[in-house]
């Protein structure tokens, strides 16, 4: 974990590194139920502990990690009454903000969308998970800024944070040629300036997910 990351330049430096800590949360870096040291994330970032306690605090506050001990945090396990509650505020949340995305939208915002599908359907080709995740946050929230309002995406990008650690037990084959489907709905949606067939889309993959993610976590409880 954390190999690849670079020291962080000292400007900013308390949000440069809650920044890259969303970054790797988003990402699947952190694995829910395992310990990360304060200093291995130190280290890794090329600071000292005191930025990244204040940003772990940070992450901390919002839900989005626990502490595990004085020195080390991680993403907390999930009971499937979190799971669902979490679908059903992401579904109100991110349905408004397709609806004010479509209303909004313009040539570059479809283009974009198409790029970032084209690289998700790479990732469907090569069974790559991590570039599958990471494509699917672009594209949603590419979708999300298109409704021009920051409030509206920094609520769904907590939101987002909460789940995103859990999102490769959801993963697999079946769930991106899925996904990638339904975010090919969603920009024909938009281009049709339709925005309740773009919300029917985005509400199939967010409970076409989740319903994998409960089967995933809860196999052997009855789903």
């Amino acid at each position: 974990m954390f190999e690849n990351e670079k020291p962080i330049q000292t400007d900013k430096l308390h949000d440069q590194v809650f920044q890259r800590l969303c970054t790797l949360l988003r990402e699947g870096e952190f694995t829910p139920g395992k310990a990360v040291p304060v200093s291995q994330v130190s280290k890794a970032f090329g600071v000292s502990a005191m930025p990244v306690r204040e940003a772990l605090m940070r992450l901390t506050a919002l839900g989005v990690l626990t502490n595990v001990s004085g020195r080390s945090v991680g993403v907390p396990e999930v009971s499937r009454e979190e799971l669902a509650d979490l679908r059903n505020v992401r579904l109100e949340l991110e349905s408004t903000a397709t609806r004010w995305a479509v209303q909004n939208k313009d040539d570059a915002f479809l283009a974009d969308l198409e790029a970032i599908l084209g690289d998700m359907l790479r990732a469907e080709t090569d069974r790559d998970e991590k570039s599958f995740i990471k494509n699917n946050y672009a594209f949603h929230f590419r979708l999300y800024q298109q409704a021009h309002s920051p409030i509206l995406l920094e609520i769904i990008d907590t939101l987002w944070l909460r789940v995103s650690p859990h999102l490769y037990f959801a993963g697999g084959p079946k769930r991106h040629r899925m996904s990638n489907e339904e975010h090919r709905a969603i920009i024909d949606a938009v281009r049709s300036d339709d925005p309740e067939a773009a919300c029917r889309a985005l509400t199939s993959d967010i409970a076409g997910a989740y319903d994998d993610l409960v089967k995933a976590l809860f196999q052997s409880q009855a789903v």
